[in-house]
């Protein structure tokens, strides 16, 4: 059954309504549900299916996946903990206990006379005993007629005491309310009435944080989302779900359908009497966290205004649902959904099952719509019955799928190891230098790569390279990915180009995959990164930024006395394209970590969130030179001995300021370098960097004025040359929360972490949102031709920038 609400508006979010849910809270009960240990540590999946979108005749579909949650495997477990703690700190008030203190039982023994109670299908009920058991009081639960014996027995399973009615669930309710009401101890219900209402509103502030995670993946903008298929219920998913909505996007938001069982309609038909009323059925339905007769008052108050349609589905619709999602239809990923937790996949395919429904819902080729599946198997026998399947058979599906949909480790090391040889070294390193020879080589196999895959193959008059793979939509601004082919004088193999290798690595896949993306995608390659021939580094990238002119970086002189204008030329990649023309919409580099962070704490992804701000300076100090012999200590100005100060005042300024300041003399000369001679020049570099600009400046302030004073002390002079200066970069927050939910869906650990290390992300960081993917480095090791990372945790790395780059390119 369909019913359109006449009652519905299109206005902003009113303030009363988002003075009792809003983002702001939400965001809070989302930071004191992260200090629970039974909550996953990063949000659920989105899962796109785009085959059963095809099939539908839509534009899109995601699935946020809530059996992801917790052990528990509903998104029940984001409620009733939550309101469960801020209940106990209200009562409180003056004890001063925190989330993460309460979550860790450490206020158990004050709380050991403290009762809870509540009724429930089974997920609520399980998820406030399992929250009880945390903080260390007692829960009480009321179960009515319906509730499975294999439901029952997983609440017991979490210190929950068990209490049993004959009536359905509404009798269960006010069952608890009376054993309070007699015992003096406290509901905690999803569901609202007369007088109680601020133990619910908590409740689906908890379940807002699952909006709240969907839509900090979206873009700034229209909503990324036409429609959002909702489960009915007593309203308080729902009415989470649309508060955050309604809130963000406002006149604009996307329409609301909300879903129930035929049997349990309370929800049609308080919209059909324009106020809260009782189902019209037997309420007793396979969906039974949806079982319920009437709706909470409160959630009401949310959804009266905002849903544009409420429609009912038969038991059968909602089992031909779970299985469909089970089997990974039309080739998307196969996802474990309870029968609860389809029930807005059922109604979606009810109303594009009839013309008169896609009508009635606005559904057509433009839609993508936002589903929910709200549980797993959280009765494990029963999904066996309905679904044919066990869960632990369709969790292996879904895993071979994502290892299906994954880059192949032997083909993207295949790449590796080929253009590893060009500049290789006799200890397996590589030298390939920029705009060497061996520079050119690797550059010439890069191109002949990318029109291999058919690219569109761009040079700029830098000597950038771009391989554009075309999109559906023209004009529209690309998902740029890559990095650099230069080396160190003997660096490894993996630096600067596995991030170029990957993105070759992603098209190839993509092409296989017959995916069309509506933004363009491009591979680039920028010239000199590593700053060894010519200063300074990321001077490809920076010229493409805009940060420093095309004619000075041609007309910069290299270590070797060339300028890079004219060997730019001789190995023939000085091009036509005008700097800085291709302008993207959003910037990913892969690369290696170049440190021992994530294989230490045995992370396989690393989510890049800043890079350090990088000051190098040229230090000349002129003494005189003197006989080694003959010439008192105190009558030297001994430029070698002055450059050895400044090295272990740069070493200990670094310990002393801490905070992720370091610091490095890298390279030292003295004249005239003989052994018996007082040097009478030294030169030498320092680097100092920090993610903190203020820091940074201090060291930099304190390094000059320790130079004055040693001038001064020794009797020499010492003059100082920038030679670059890069302040700290903060990475694009949304392409982090990317990164790190593709990961999650592979079952990836992740870190988010500063680099130290100069990268061209931090250049296209000034001109989109830009963001880093880090994955293990062997011992920490880089720059070295021992560098090493094993082709699993390559083509991890790689198959998480395919994630990214398939949803950014969707944009």
């Amino acid at each position: 059954m369909i019913f359109q609400n006449p009652n519905t508006t299109r206005q902003p979010y009113p303030p009363a309504l988002q003075a009792l849910l809003n983002q702001d809270a939400c965001r809070a009960g989302r930071e004191a549900l992260s200090q629970w240990s039974l909550l996953a540590p990063q949000p659920t999946p989105l899962w796109p299916q785009p085959g059963l979108a095809a099939a539908l005749g839509l534009a899109g579909i995601d699935i946020k996946d809530e059996s992801r949650r917790s052990a528990l495997a509903s998104f029940k477990a984001l409620g009733a903990p939550l309101a469960l703690l801020w209940r106990v700190q209200r009562r409180w008030p003056d004890a001063g206990w925190s989330a993460a203190a309460l979550f860790a039982g450490r206020h158990a023994q004050a709380l050991a006379g403290y009762t809870v109670v509540s009724a429930t299908d089974g997920n609520h009920g399980r998820a406030l005993a399992a929250a009880a058991q945390s903080l260390g009081c007692r829960c009480v639960i009321v179960l009515h007629a319906q509730v499975s014996a294999e439901r029952e027995t997983a609440i017991a399973a979490c210190g929950a005491e068990i209490v049993r009615i004959a009536g359905n669930y509404d009798a269960s309710v006010a069952e608890a309310a009376r054993l309070a009401e007699a015992n003096g101890w406290d509901v905690i219900s999803d569901t609202s009435y007369e007088g109680y209402e601020a133990v619910p509103r908590d409740v689906m502030q908890g379940y807002a944080v699952i909006a709240d995670e969907a839509l900090e993946l979206a873009p700034d903008g229209p909503c990324p989302y036409s429609h959002v298929v909702l489960q009915g219920g007593v309203g308080g998913l729902a009415a989470g779900i649309v508060s955050l909505f309604w809130q963000r996007y406002g006149a604009a938001r996307p329409r609301f359908i909300v879903v129930e069982p035929e049997q349990a309609d309370c929800l049609l038909q308080s919209a059909r009497a324009g106020r809260p009323a009782p189902a019209g059925g037997s309420v007793d339905s396979v969906m039974a966290g949806l079982a319920c007769g009437e709706p909470s008052p409160l959630a009401w108050r949310f959804l009266q205004p905002a849903v544009d349609l409420f429609m009912t589905v038969g038991d059968e619709a909602a089992v031909a649902a779970m299985r469909r999602l089970a089997e990974g239809a039309h080739g998307d990923v196969p996802v474990l959904a309870g029968e609860s937790g389809v029930a807005g996949l059922a109604g979606l395919l009810a109303l594009c099952a009839r013309p008169d429904g896609r009508a009635a819902a606005g559904l057509d080729a433009g839609s993508r719509v936002l589903l929910i599946s709200t549980e797993g198997a959280t009765a494990p026998a029963l999904y066996r019955e309905l679904v044919g399947r066990d869960a632990d058979a369709v969790l292996a599906a879904q895993r071979g799928w994502l290892a299906r949909q994954a880059i192949a480790e032997d083909r993207l090391l295949a790449r590796l190891n080929e253009h590893g040889a060009i500049g290789a070294t006799a200890d397996g390193g590589v030298c390939r230098l920029a705009l060497s020879d061996a520079d050119r080589a690797g550059r010439d196999r890069l191109v002949a790569w990318m029109r291999e895959l058919g690219l569109a193959v761009q040079i700029d008059a830098i000597g950038n390279i771009f391989g554009t793979r075309a999109g559906t939509e023209p004009g529209a601004a690309p998902v740029m990915v890559g990095s650099h082919i230069d080396t160190v004088a003997n660096g490894g193999r993996y630096d600067g180009n596995y991030g170029v290798l990957a993105g070759l690595e992603v098209l190839r896949r993509l092409d296989e995959d017959g995916v069309h993306t509506r933004r363009p995608i491009v591979v680039a390659a920028f010239t000199n990164e590593e700053g060894v021939r010519y200063q300074p580094d990321m001077l490809g990238s920076l010229v493409h930024a805009g940060g420093l002119a095309l004619q000075d970086a041609l007309d910069t002189v290299g270590s070797d006395g060339t300028r890079l204008g004219d060997e730019l030329r001789r190995i023939g990649y000085a091009g036509e394209l005008p700097v800085g023309s291709i302008r993207p919409h959003a910037y990913v580099e892969l690369h290696i970590e170049q440190g021992p962070v994530l294989e230490a704490e045995a992370a396989a992804i690393g989510a890049v969130a800043d890079l350090q701000g990088i000051s190098w300076q040229e230090i000349v100090i002129r003494g005189q030179s003197n006989h080694a012999g003959t010439t008192p200590m105190r009558l030297r100005h001994d430029a070698g001995h002055a450059a050895a100060a400044v090295a272990v005042f740069v070493r200990e300024l670094a310990l002393r300021l801490g905070a992720g300041q370091v610091a490095t003399v890298g390279r030292l000369e003295l004249q005239p370098g003989l052994i018996n001679v007082i040097a009478s020049q030294a030169t030498l570099t320092v680097d100092l960097r920090n993610s903190d600009e203020d820091r940074l400046r201090q060291a930099e302030a304190e390094l000059q004025a320790f130079l004055q004073r040693l001038a001064e002390q020794e009797g020499v002079t010492i003059t100082a040359r920038r030679l670059a200066r890069f302040e700290p970069v903060v990475f694009d927050p949304r392409l982090l929360r990317l990164i790190e939910a593709a990961a999650a869906g592979r079952g990836l650990a992740t870190r988010r972490m500063t680099s130290g290390a100069g990268h061209d992300a931090q250049m296209l960081a000034r001109i989109c949102p830009a963001a880093m993917i880090f994955v293990p480095s062997a011992g920490g090791l880089s720059h070295n031709p021992r560098e090493h990372t094993s082709a699993a945790e390559l083509a991890q790395g790689a198959s998480v920038l395919l994630d990214v780059v398939r949803r950014l390119a969707a944009e």
